[in-house]
């Protein structure tokens, strides 16, 4: 179990060290959980998600929690095959 402080972190950083973790345990075959605490507290340059579904005029913005973008840049930073799925269910974020 590995229990990683937030505060006043980039965002980018946290993930990748995670990532490098995750995978090696993974592929070591050990089990580990990883919970983060203090994420409204991480460092982040944008707070707005854009989407785009190709029609034109059809930007939209949504202001995101800072949870959302952790997610989304460690899942991102997974290798992309059928184990991403089963490693990002080893990850529990407290508030």
């Amino acid at each position: 179990m590995i229990i990683i402080n937030c505060k006043n972190k980039i965002i980018g950083r946290i993930s990748s060290v995670i990532v490098k973790i995750l995978i090696n345990f993974y592929f070591l075959k050990k089990t580990i959980n990883i919970f983060f605490i203090n994420i409204n507290e991480i460092l982040i340059k944008k707070y707005f998600y854009k989407s785009h579904s190709g029609y034109i005029g059809n930007l939209k913005l949504s202001f995101k929690k800072k949870i959302f973008f952790l997610k989304k840049s460690i899942y991102r930073m997974l290798p992309k095959n059928k184990i991403r799925k089963k490693i990002m269910k080893k990850i529990f974020f407290l508030q």
